[in-house]
């Protein structure tokens, strides 16, 4: 009976291994060629376009000091207003407000405080001249792992799920078969 338990164990090992291997992509990766980007507004770098002539190119905050540093990049010399205004739930409150202006065709960093769980919303003279007032937030979320998630992760994670499942279900199976569990129920 040990001989047919082992057999039947390896079979659903083997069915559980040969899909993510039989998944796998054989195609090669034909070779792709850049092309060289202008320092303005359509740099691919940036993370935001404050207005045309200004990108906000890095962004990073220490959570232990509580200062938020943003890097932008001008091909004019210019100012930028920055404003941190804290997520509450309260009806009134306050704001910080700093403006500095921007070297042109330099990066600047530019560092503000501003508390945990807040946007800090950033301006030009020409983005006000736009109507537009852009911002970004101190923290990113408390997520353990983060996205975007491409088609292949989603794949990966319900094959790992179904590994789980199917490999939790033969153990019951193996142990309450071999009669190590005496107070199970026996499966027919």
């Amino acid at each position: 009976m040990n001989h047919k338990h082992t057999l039947v164990l390896a079979v659903l090992l083997g069915l559980l291994v040969a899909p993510p291997v039989a998944a796998q992509s054989t195609e090669t990766p034909t070779p792709t060629t850049a092309t060289p980007t202008p320092s303005s507004s359509t740099n691919a770098t940036s993370i935001l376009a404050v207005d045309e002539y200004t990108n906000l190119v890095d962004k990073s905050y220490d959570r232990n000091s509580g200062v938020l540093t943003l890097t932008f990049e001008a091909d004019r010399y210019a100012p930028i207003s920055l404003l941190v205004v804290e997520d509450t739930d309260a009806s009134t409150g306050s704001a910080t407000f700093r403006e500095q202006y921007l070297q042109p065709n330099q990066r600047t960093e530019v560092r503000i405080e501003a508390p945990p769980n807040s946007r800090v919303w950033i301006s030009t003279d020409l983005s006000q001249q736009n109507g537009q007032i852009h911002f970004v937030k101190t923290s990113e979320g408390s997520a353990l792992i983060g996205g975007p998630w491409t088609a292949a992760d989603v794949r990966d994670a319900g094959l790992a799920s179904a590994a789980g499942v199917a490999l939790m279900v033969l153990y019951r199976l193996v142990r309450e078969r071999s009669a190590v569990d005496k107070t199970g129920e026996r499966v027919a």
